[in-house]
């Protein structure tokens, strides 16, 4: 797959996979028996940033946990799908709605269940610790791992491509 830093700048859309992306991939236990998940809030930042400059945010998840969805929600994000077994057909179905194209896409994933989405996305992105196979088709390698600022780290070079300073999210010129 080809891919530059680039052609990153076209980008409208934004699809997270989120066990190991949102995550550190982690699923734990208390004595109830009750599972929870960590988040990283820089990169609940990012994605706030990504839908200030009006880029959709998607989460597509084989898992079916209301964690999912009790984070999207607290982060605006509108498209969560869980429990999704294709996500090919569930990302170009998104695409379709939205009128967004594959080069307009970038998937950030980490595990084998995400390569499907390969043929209908501008960029693979995955995080450092994502798995060997995922890393070997993946048009970027990220220095972050998953739940610990991988998302943010995306989102600081897709807004810069995009001509925004992250780092001065309020000093830009939509917001005088």
């Amino acid at each position: 797959m080809v891919f530059s830093k680039s052609s990153i700048s076209k980008t409208r859309l934004l699809v997270i996979d989120f066990d190991g992306v949102m995550t550190d991939g982690g699923i734990y236990l208390n004595e109830n028996g009750d599972s929870f998940r960590r988040f990283d809030v820089k990169d609940g930042l990012g994605i706030k940033l990504l839908q200030k400059h009006l880029i959709h945010i998607a989460i597509i998840s084989g898992s079916n946990s209301k964690t999912i969805r009790s984070r999207g929600e607290a982060l605006g994000i509108k498209i969560i799908r869980v429990g999704i077994s294709d996500k090919r057909s569930e990302l170009q179905s998104i695409q379709k709605k939205l009128n967004i194209s594959p080069l307009e896409t970038l998937f950030l994933g980490d595990d084998i269940n995400d390569l499907t989405v390969l043929d209908s996305v501008n960029a693979f992105i995955v995080p450092a610790n994502a798995h060997k196979a995922c890393k070997e088709k993946a048009s970027l390698i990220a220095n972050a791992s998953g739940g610990f600022g991988f998302i943010r780290e995306i989102v600081d070079q897709v807004l810069f491509s995009k001509g925004i300073d992250p780092y001065m999210p309020f000093k830009t010129k939509n917001d005088f």
